[in-house]
């Protein structure tokens, strides 16, 4: 399986000449795979060959090739989002039989397993995750937008019915993916990752708490989290879907919130706990790192996307991600408002990247290096 989040980048490649009005609202009727498909919401992209970048009502994109058009109409009207109890029964329209629907405040969970299940990841992600999401970028003093639409989440039952979603959406298998998060479709998809351990009736939460307390569920506990951090990182404003953000920026991000803790009930509580995986990794790998390693990791994602180098580069961009938002979180809070103006479907060079990054934090890599770490041999 390729890297998670570099799928997306091989999608059409628009050439963006108009950006729409995204409160504007637009109908418009596709054909697809031999299939009529009708679609509410925003025109955000129009290329010089008439693709179009449609953000639909219940948050989902679509790149929409121009022979693909049967029809396109403004409303006149400002685009209006999805109400919860309107996705619930799109929902359950879209998925497969013995799906239930869990509603909470910010989130909707479709669900093919035990209620105990759903009731578990509802209460980590609404109960823990989105109020430790505010406090945390509250205290950064870094504002963040309400989300348009309903969070979705789907639970599958087991790894195979998640594997035949997983391979009718990114076409391949998931490999050792056991839950992400799609910049297209805007949800989060796993399968519940207890189903081997958990036999007990449907509301028996102690047994999944037992599950979810061993040692052995960190990484994923760690996951759950991981990809719930990245829907919310594009949902509140902290960056826009489909820019050309720096993946170390995106997954460093998702890294500082991820790590458990395995003495809460729920496996988690707080973001910026060391991410003892990724430290121990980084220290592993201390003595082999280049002297420019800083630079490269910011100016090319290409560490990322490829499996040999792929987890040092996930452990490097953790442990610089919490070296910048303990020393220098006001000059990361100025960089991520900045970070948050790139427009989708538009391409930054590396030197951009680089120039971007320094604008904010100095142009003394190499001094910032040394500062680098020696916070990281403090945490040991």
């Amino acid at each position: 399986m390729r890297n998670k989040t570099s799928f997306i980048w091989m999608l059409i490649g628009l050439l963006p000449v108009a950006f729409p009005c995204a409160n504007h609202a637009d109908e418009i009727t596709i054909e697809r795979s031999g299939k009529s498909i009708e679609l509410s919401g925003s025109i955000l992209i129009e290329a010089q060959d008439h693709s179009l970048l449609f953000e639909a009502n219940d948050g989902q994109l679509w790149m929409i090739k121009p022979e693909e058009i049967r029809a396109k109409q403004p409303t006149g009207e400002t685009a209006v989002p999805i109400t919860g109890e309107e996705l619930e029964a799109k929902l359950l329209n879209e998925l497969p039989d013995g799906f239930r629907v869990l509603k909470k405040k910010h989130y909707v969970i479709g669900y093919q397993t035990e209620i105990a299940y759903a009731k578990w990841i509802a209460g980590l992600y609404e109960s823990r995750l989105y109020p430790a999401f505010e406090k945390f970028w509250g205290r950064m003093k870094v504002e963040l937008t309400d989300e348009k639409y309903p969070l979705v989440i789907i639970i599958f039952a087991n790894k195979p019915e998640y594997e035949r979603y997983v391979k009718r959406e990114l076409g391949e298998l998931p490999g050792s993916m056991v839950a992400y998060y799609n910049l297209m479709t805007n949800r989060v998809a796993m399968y519940d990752l207890t189903a081997d351990q958990f036999r007990g009736p449907q509301n028996d939460d102690r047994k999944i708490d037992e599950v979810l307390n061993d040692p052995r569920a960190i990484p994923m506990v760690a996951t759950i989290i991981h990809e719930a951090t990245h829907q919310l990182i594009f949902n509140r404003g902290i960056q826009q879907r489909l820019a050309d953000t720096p993946l170390w920026l995106n997954e460093g991000l998702a890294l500082f919130f991820e790590a458990p803790d395995l003495r809460s009930k729920r496996g988690w509580r707080t973001p910026g706990k060391i991410n003892q995986p990724r430290y121990d990794l980084f220290l592993r790998n201390y003595a082999n790192r280049p002297t420019d390693a800083i630079a490269r990791m910011i100016s090319d994602d290409t560490q990322f996307q490829t499996a040999e180098t792929g987890l040092s580069a996930y452990a490097e961009a953790w442990a610089f991600t919490h070296f910048l938002l303990n020393r220098k979180p006001h000059e990361f809070a100025k960089y991520l408002k900045h970070m948050a103006t790139h427009k989708p479907q538009v391409t930054v060079s590396s030197e951009q990247r680089l120039a971007d990054f320094q604008t904010f934090f100095g142009e003394e890599m190499e001094s910032l290096e040394r500062d680098f770490i020696k916070h990281m041999k403090k945490l040991r």
